[in-house]
């Protein structure tokens, strides 16, 4: 036996095995690695085109909001009501209020107003170099947005359309609706619709896929990869907007790949590579996450700051208009009272007496519309100020109830007042609380049967004074009790309505007991009655606790 030998054979088969299993177990760790970086490669592709994605829909709502934001504020625009009535076109409006004045301001492109008939009173298009505005309101696509709107009208429905369409060959933002102010009555159909449409080309798409981060983004007539974008009657419009995906996981796999394969016979370098090249992973993640959450978070401060400046400019008109409404009002009103009152001689009887008491109602009713108009745009707009002190809320309620007790007399309903022996003492605004119960107590005397009967409760709880107003009337149904308080809903349904009335009462009266720090809340069953309860702090001690609202 030669041991050497043999111990040297045994050495070389463990050396040769040991080789073997280091050969296999480098084989294998090169073959995870290169899988777990193809995976993690293809990973952030998706991801990154998962992002990209949600970019390009808010990019796309962002500019329909926009498109629809400005119909909505048009088409409940008076002047352009009454534009669209006239028996002639007004040049010079349409100059400063529509096509011009809109492409210079708002960038919009077309603007199309469509009557009942089909045919377009106004048609304004930006491009010159493709169908003329005339022709392009004659389009199919119009034609069917304009029936659609006029067909939601009908229905009762009034609603906003918008979306994309291909627009004499190149794809535009469309949004569409009837034009019917909100003082004219909705039992009145509209018979025209404003259309506005901005359109997109190579250029402009080429500017927002720079400005969005995205490349290739184009708009093509074909089914593709991509967004299928839909019409304003929510169909596809046979369009889709698409975009070249980032492929930054290729890349980086297609870059870290000879590298490993170099490094593949040395196990630390590997790991470490492994080790770099996973934390360049998440940093890839990382940065299409924090793109995808800026463009959203930029989005929504956007959509926000144009709802502010919206809301503020319909403050800021309403609160023009009444002021403007209120001296022509008040003129009306004293020249009815002086003929009726006889002060320029004997007014005859009959039509003419009669005619001169409707002028003289209907003015009043106006102006004290215009009076709420401007009393809630002052809220609206924190310009209404209150005088906080401390009241007595059995001389509050008695002075209300001595203001609506005419209206209860006529109508033969009893108003009964529940009260403790003493008067609670609570902080609130004299005039404000008082208005707040008049606007309470009026609805529940003109909501009431024939001989009916409203009960008001005032009794103290805590530190808080309660008054709950009842009556036994007709109630509210369920989806209007939760829409009441907003400007312009009403107890009844439009169609339904007994009582003249504007919606604003209640709408008031919620805002106004906020002011004061205290809360009104409705309670209502349809065919059993109403309730209505406003909570107020109470005095303690003889001291004001000034409120900040």
């Amino acid at each position: 036996m030669n041991p050497p030998a043999t111990y040297r054979s045994r050495s070389t088969r463990l050396v040769a095995g040991l080789a073997v299993i280091a050969a296999a177990i480098l084989g294998v760790s090169v073959l995870v690695i290169l899988w777990a970086l193809g995976t993690a490669s293809a990973d952030i592709d998706r991801a990154q085109k998962a992002g990209q994605t949600q970019v390009v829909r808010a990019m796309l709502k962002t500019y329909q909001d926009r498109v629809a934001s400005e119909v909505a504020d048009y088409v409940s625009w008076s002047e352009l009501y009454n534009y669209t009535l006239a028996p002639r076109r007004d040049r010079v409006f349409e100059d400063n209020s529509l096509g011009p004045y809109l492409k210079d301001t708002f960038r919009t492109d077309d603007v199309f107003i469509i009557g009942r008939s089909g045919k377009a009173i106004y048609a304004y298009r930006t491009r010159k170099d493709g169908t003329a505005a005339e022709a392009l309101a004659l389009s199919p696509q119009i034609q069917q947005l304009a029936r659609s709107a006029f067909a939601a009208e009908d229905a009762g429905h009034r609603k906003m359309f918008s979306g994309v369409a291909s627009l004499d060959g190149l794809p535009a933002m469309l949004a569409g609706s009837t034009i019917h102010p909100p003082e004219i009555a909705t039992s009145v159909p509209s018979q025209f619709v404003l259309i506005e449409a901005q359109e997109t080309n190579a250029e402009e798409l080429v500017r927002l896929g720079e400005e969005y981060g995205l490349a290739g983004l184009t708009i093509s007539a074909s089914n593709g990869p991509g967004i299928v974008l839909m019409d304003p009657l929510g169909r596809r419009s046979g369009l889709t907007i698409s975009w070249t995906s980032a492929t930054s996981g290729r890349q980086l796999f297609n870059r870290v790949l000879p590298v490993i394969l170099l490094i593949g016979m040395v196990a630390a370098l590997a790991l470490a590579g492994l080790g770099v090249t996973w934390w360049r992973f998440l940093s890839q993640i990382k940065e299409g996450e924090d793109r995808v959450l800026a463009a959203e978070l930029e989005a929504t401060r956007t959509q926000a700051r144009a709802a502010e400046e919206m809301s503020r400019s319909k403050s800021a008109f309403i609160a023009n208009m009444s002021h403007e409404l209120r001296t022509p009002l008040n003129a009306i009103l004293g020249f009815s009272e002086a003929l009726l009152s006889g002060t320029f001689g004997p007014v005859p009887a009959g039509k003419y007496r009669e005619y001169i008491g409707d002028i003289h109602v209907s003015g009043r009713h106006l102006l004290r519309l215009v009076n709420d108009i401007l009393q809630l745009s002052k809220i609206e707009a924190d310009k209404m100020e209150t005088n906080v002190e401390i009241v007595s809320a059995h001389q509050a309620i008695e002075n209300s109830v001595r203001v609506v007790g005419i209206l209860a007399a006529k109508r033969n309903i009893r108003i009964q007042i529940h009260r403790e022996s003493a008067s609670p003492q609570i902080i609130a605004d004299k005039y404000v609380l008082e208005q707040i119960l008049l606007n309470i107590l009026s609805n529940a005397v003109k909501f009431s049967e024939e001989d009916g009967l409203v009960e008001i409760h005032c009794a103290p709880a805590g530190d808080q004074c309660i008054i709950r107003v009842s009556d036994r009337g007709c109630g509210i149904p369920a989806p209007t009790l939760a829409q009441l308080g907003k400007p312009f809903v009403q107890a009844e349904g439009a169609f339904a309505r007994k009582y003249q009335g504007t919606g604003l009462g209640l709408a008031i009266s919620f805002r106004l007991a906020e002011l004061m720090g205290a809360s009104l809340i409705i309670d209502s069953i349809e065919g059993e009655g109403t309730t209505a309860t406003l909570t107020l702090r109470k005095a303690v001690g003889g001291s004001v606790q000034i409120y900040a609202a």
